[in-house]
């Protein structure tokens, strides 16, 4: 199998007026020859073990004099004083390990050691630094005094590296400032000035990242591992923002597992690292880009190697907590509404997505108010829905309360009896709304399936809409759904109301039943339970009515 990556190069594209980078980067995937095109960076990220970092070394062998390979295992020892040199050897030394060859396995050792390697290159760097300026202020001041004597015009003081460095550094750290003395670095904060050494670790890995980035010279491969390493994640995007402005004549190939990270790159194309079978073999993705998937949930969705289970709420509700504990074997995402359930669900089973993740995709909605016919539509895409109206509506199932009742030493009749009562009595007293929502979401399911004409004349549209209205029986949606509901009242049919009734505060209403002081006692009770020895008793409650997934 050839190796994945057969070139990397850097072209300008005649359409582009701001001179920036078009960046290509071709492999072979499964036999396949794939391009990656960029007008920006790109992102490699993947699971830990899944050849990342090895993936970063074979792009450096494959270009060892156009890359520049920052590792993740680098030393922070800054120097209290910099031992400069002249800049070629610095940068050689950075590059190479060696000031005067151009072979990596000086830098990098043997075959065991590319990507492990402890990197103690900080002297090194700042000496390039230094030597950097000192050559870009040589060369203005023997431009400027050849002007003098040829009676020319002298240009303005150009920026300096460490003006650029200084420059980021403020935006990054505002709060913070840094000074390039003669060779070496300080830092002040509210007037207190220290060595560069004192620095917290992220400020002194940002200054070594700054460093090496602005160093590397124009079209130069920048590939850092782990950029996100001992930065918080406040200023994490902010400081590679400003570097990615600095530095719009490189390319930068970022390394991560970190997907925030990842998701923040907008205009990055992002390779997807799915395993890694041996030398020079890799399962590599480009991530596509889709309308109905943001790019952060793409990636969180790709990290897990679990099946995926869409839900409604958010990571702080209920549900999101109740469906984590049953459906423990999945890897359960919060969805916020049904509507994005259905949408998400139904975009990672799209089949030009599927073949990326090949993962199980399902989705998992409330019944609310919905027809038979709408629950089985929805299955075909793999969405299921609750047997009960609302997920809330599982804390009322009554093993449920029994087993509630029984742990709290309460008498577990009188206390279903007086739960069953509560349900019933407000069910009753909004009955005529609950029939009319009935009615209402399968009266607008029955709307959604108007067609369009074969004709394109006004009247073939209104036709159309009146053939559609025409199907739709009013009458016979009321009086069965009215009859549905009077006989779960008459039965005192307690599972059947469950199954129909649409009221989210219930679960949280029947706390004083139980004695618990607050509105949302009971459901917190029920999910502490869960910790408890009466968790596997709860849960087969629990799963006795949901969808077996």
């Amino acid at each position: 199998m050839p190796p994945p990556f057969t070139t990397l190069q850097k072209y300008n594209t005649k359409e582009e007026k701001l001179n920036k980078l078009m960046r290509e980067i071709v492999f072979q995937n499964n036999g396949q020859e794939v391009r990656i095109q960029s007008t920006g960076n790109f992102v490699i990220v993947g699971a830990n073990g899944s050849g990342k970092s090895h993936l970063g070394a074979f792009i450096e062998r494959l270009h060892p004099n156009e890359v520049l390979r920052i590792s993740a295992q680098r030393a922070l020892n800054v120097p209290d004083r910099v031992n400069i040199s002249d800049y070629v050897s610095s940068w050689n030394q950075l590059q190479y390990g060696t000031t005067n060859g151009h072979n990596k396995a000086n830098k990098w050792g043997n075959d065991a050691d590319y990507t492990i390697r402890l990197i103690d290159d900080y002297n090194t760097t700042l000496s390039a630094v230094f030597s950097y300026q000192n050559d870009e202020e040589h060369h203005f001041y023997n431009d400027s005094k050849n002007k003098v004597n040829n009676n020319q015009v002298v240009n303005a003081v150009p920026d300096r590296i460490t003006d650029r460095m200084t420059a980021i550094w403020n935006e990054v750290f505002p709060q913070r400032q840094i000074e390039f003395e003669t060779a070496k670095v300080t830092a002040s904060y509210g007037g207190s000035k220290y060595q560069a050494k004192f620095m917290s670790d992220g400020e002194r890995v940002a200054l070594y990242l700054i460093s090496q980035c602005l160093l590397a010279p124009t079209g130069m491969i920048i590939i850092i591992d782990e950029p996100e390493i001992h930065l918080h994640k406040t200023i994490m995007a902010r400081l590679w923002d400003t570097i990615e402005r600095y530095c719009e004549d490189k390319c930068l190939i970022y390394i991560t597992h970190d997907l925030d990270f990842a998701a923040s790159r907008k205009d990055a194309a992002t390779i997807w690292v799915q395993a890694y079978h041996g030398p020079n073999t890799w399962d590599l993705q480009l991530l596509p880009e889709d309308e109905e998937i943001p790019e952060g949930l793409m990636l969180e969705v790709l990290g897990n190697r679990k099946p995926v289970l869409f839900v409604e709420g958010e990571k702080t509700s209920y549900d999101f907590q109740l469906y984590q504990q049953v459906y423990e074997g999945k890897y359960v995402v919060p969805a916020h509404n049904c509507i994005k359930v259905i949408e998400l669900t139904k975009a990672f089973n799209n089949e030009r997505i599927r073949n990326i993740h090949r993962l199980d995709v399902k989705g998992l909605i409330d019944r609310d108010y919905l027809s038979q016919n709408e629950i089985d539509a929805y299955a075909q895409f793999g969405i299921s829905t609750l047997n009960v109206a609302e997920v809330e509506n599982l804390y009322l199932l009554e093993p449920l309360l029994r087993i509630v009742a029984e742990h709290m030493a309460l008498n577990p009749e009188e206390i279903v009896d007086k739960v069953k009562n509560f349900v019933f009595k407000e069910f009753v007293g909004e009955k005529e709304s609950q029939l009319k929502e009935l009615c209402s979401r399968q009266i607008a399911f029955q709307l959604q399936q108007y067609a369009k004409p074969a004709g394109n004349e006004l009247q073939d549209l209104k036709n159309a809409l009146t053939t559609t209205v025409g199907q739709i029986d009013v009458d016979a949606i009321y009086n069965t759904n009215k009859a549905m509901i009077d006989s779960v009242i008459s039965t005192n049919d307690y599972q059947k109301l469950l199954f129909i009734y649409n009221r989210k505060s219930l679960a949280s209403r029947v706390s004083t039943i139980f004695g618990l002081a607050g509105p949302n006692k009971y459901p917190d009770f029920v999910l502490k339970l869960l910790k408890t020895n009466k968790r596997e008793s709860i849960l087969a409650a629990l799963r006795a009515v949901m969808p077996n997934l």
